[in-house]
């Protein structure tokens, strides 16, 4: 086998830049792991904000569903409060607290259901704000203030 002096030359001269600039090659891989840890985490990061995306759309839908169908809008001493999980809704008229299943919301966007809870480990379970939903569609929002319902809210 017969090298030509030009391939001897390229052989030789990629071999003495390997060998005293190996330094470099070092540096130019770590810059390009570099590079791909960086897309790797932007592209998690995208992915990570394209699913919250999707996730607060099919809760804005969930919570305009339930304003369209008549939730109980809750009011603390007559006035629009926003609502929190944990929390209990009572009947104004009984005084007695809303039933599990009962669907609540306020007049800021959110909307939840009433689950039982026992938070005091008594064993008796009562009736408070969860599974919370979240809709920014004013117009529905303000519709639904005047023609729904209301409950007392603590």
């Amino acid at each position: 086998m017969k090298l030509d002096p030009i391939t001897l030359l390229l052989t030789a001269g990629t071999s003495i830049s390997l060998l005293f600039g190996g330094g470099n090659v070092t540096s130019t891989f770590n810059s390009l792991g570099n590079a791909r840890e960086m897309m790797q985490t932007a592209t998690a990061k995208n992915n990570e904000l394209r699913a919250t995306q999707q996730a607060a759309k099919n809760q804005a839908a969930i919570a305009d569903e339930r304003y369209r169908s008549g939730c109980l809008i809750l009011l603390y001493k007559g006035q629009l409060v926003a609502i929190a999980q944990g929390k209990p809704a009572y009947d104004p008229t009984t005084k007695q607290p809303l039933p599990k299943g009962t669907v609540v919301c306020d007049g800021y966007g959110t909307t939840a259901i009433l689950e039982p809870r026992d938070f005091d480990g008594d064993g008796k379970f009562q009736p408070v704000v969860a599974s919370e939903a979240f809709t920014g569609n004013n117009q529905l929002i303000k519709q639904s203030l005047e023609n729904n319902r209301r409950a007392a809210y603590q």
